[in-house]
């Protein structure tokens, strides 16, 4: 079993979205085996289904030479760069210029030598395996069901860090994503993902179960309401899972960590099985529905169940499954007491970029990060040693190790300059924002100012003159 290496508490910058998307096509078909290891000869997949009364056909066919068929935390890192496009301002283009370190970050996995080699190996998975979906794409602005082929990665380049020509921390990486997953993201055919929720999940294959479940959880011609279950032949579902061996008693053990922990982090609150054999039916319920009274014709109810102090986080834009389980975890009382506590901050002028990601924020802390400001204390005059109240950068990321420093840089000069760069040059400019050459604060202040004058081309020239002569000093 692969374990990610976690802290105690979440690395509190950059403070996480606290509702994000994903492509509703991806997450719907499952294209990546849910299973940690599968062997190198399984290269290739099938599944059978009907769309909407039709026949649909899911095909992957992978090379063994990268270990067979995409599968286990290759789901985490293709979640994570689709996210990272997502916040690049999802490019027609479907390039991300990004680092070897961005990407392992984002997926919330170990920065280590270990899953350096880790991520080599899936992006050549997803850079060679082709999928076919025959009658199985839907393409959100014709609303019709279509057939395409592509690549999860359509194009792949990086710098390598060490002798064997793999990636390591220093390494950076232009990204081109299939042109179908790029067509549907822009057409805003997308559902719900709870980043933060998914990237806390302990292993891989619940990881993957939770994104192939929550995509199940919503119908594909509206991926924005939730239904409250999802019932499905358990044989059906060992295909959509990509698991190797379709006994039902392998099925059953090989789901049966996941749902385990699904139900004890509460996002599931019940699994049940149903017959014997190849006709058994599984049906999972999700957490945060009721069953209706007898009243209600179909005997279900999806509107979710929600406390009133639910319902005030909710007003502060923060999702229903966040305030759910912040309320569990940390109980009503210190959570009610920490919304007064955020509701002072912002009244008291707390100035902030996204104003559910701090509540959450001041929710969870636990190290005093942000200084207690009086009920009584004016708008915009909070007690203390001075009348200045600092932004929640200023307050979260200072002090700012430098290589956190130098990745956030790197990451805001990356999205503003783009193409300008080479990958070998981006891998150049992360060395000399490491010596200071720019400097990484400098660097940011100058490129964003350039942005807004329209004048990037003559920042960029300038900065390739600095690192010619890095080049030639090193």
């Amino acid at each position: 079993m692969t374990r990610r290496k976690r802290p105690e508490k979440p690395a509190p910058t950059p403070l996480p979205d606290v509702s994000r998307i994903e492509e509703a096509n991806v997450s719907r078909l499952g294209l990546i085996s849910i299973q940690e290891r599968v062997p190198d000869s399984f290269s290739s997949w099938t599944v059978d289904f009907n769309v909407d009364g039709r026949p649909a056909r899911l095909t992957c066919d992978a090379m063994p030479k990268y270990g067979g068929v995409p599968h286990g935390l290759d789901g985490d890192i293709a979640t994570a760069l689709i996210d990272l496009y997502v916040e690049t301002g999802c490019p027609a283009d479907g390039l991300l210029n990004t680092s070897a370190y961005q990407i392992l970050k984002r997926a919330g996995l170990d920065d280590s030598g270990r899953y350096y080699q880790n991520l080599r190996q899936t992006l050549f998975r997803l850079r060679t395996a082709t999928y076919t979906a025959s009658e199985a794409w839907r393409d959100h602005r014709r609303g019709n069901w279509t057939t395409v082929t592509f690549n999860y990665l359509e194009g792949l380049e990086f710098t390598s860090g060490d002798e064997d020509l793999g990636l390591s921390r220093s390494s950076t990486l232009k990204i081109r994503l299939a042109e179908p997953i790029v067509r549907s993201i822009r057409a805003q055919y997308t559902k719900p993902l709870d980043l933060e929720f998914l990237t806390s999940l302990d292993r891989p294959l619940t990881r993957a179960l939770y994104r192939l479940l929550d995509a199940r959880r919503y119908p594909p011609e509206d991926p924005t309401v939730p239904l409250p279950s999802f019932t499905v032949n358990l044989m059906d579902w060992a295909e959509a899972c990509k698991i190797v061996d379709q006994r039902s008693n392998k099925i059953r053990s090989t789901l049966q960590g996941a749902h385990e922990e699904l139900m004890e982090r509460r996002y599931l609150s019940g699994v049940e099985y149903e017959g014997r054999g190849r006709t058994q039916k599984l049906t999972y319920r999700f957490a945060g529905t009721v069953t209706a009274d007898a009243n209600t014709p179909d005997g279900t109810d999806p509107r979710p169940v929600t406390s009133a102090l639910a319902e005030e986080l909710r007003r502060h834009r923060v999702s229903l499954a966040v305030a759910q389980r912040l309320t569990e975890e940390f109980g009503e009382a210190h959570v009610r007491e920490r919304l007064e506590k955020f509701q002072r901050l912002i009244s008291g002028g707390y100035r902030v970029r996204s104003r559910s990601a701090l509540l959450v924020d001041v929710i969870r802390d636990q190290e005093g990060k942000y200084p207690d400001v009086a009920a009584s204390t004016p708008p915009g005059k909070p007690e203390g040693r001075s009348s200045y109240m600092p932004t929640l950068d200023e307050a979260v990321n200072e002090p700012q190790p430098l290589e956190a420093q130098v990745d956030a840089a790197l990451k805001t000069l990356q999205f503003l300059l783009r193409e300008r760069l080479s990958v070998s040059e981006y891998a150049l400019l992360r060395m000399g924002l490491i010596v200071g050459r720019p400097d990484p604060i400098e660097a940011t202040r100058a490129a964003s100012k350039a942005k807004v004058d329209g004048t990037l081309d003559a920042y960029t020239a300038d900065l390739l003159l600095l690192l010619g002569e890095l080049r030639t000093q090193a």
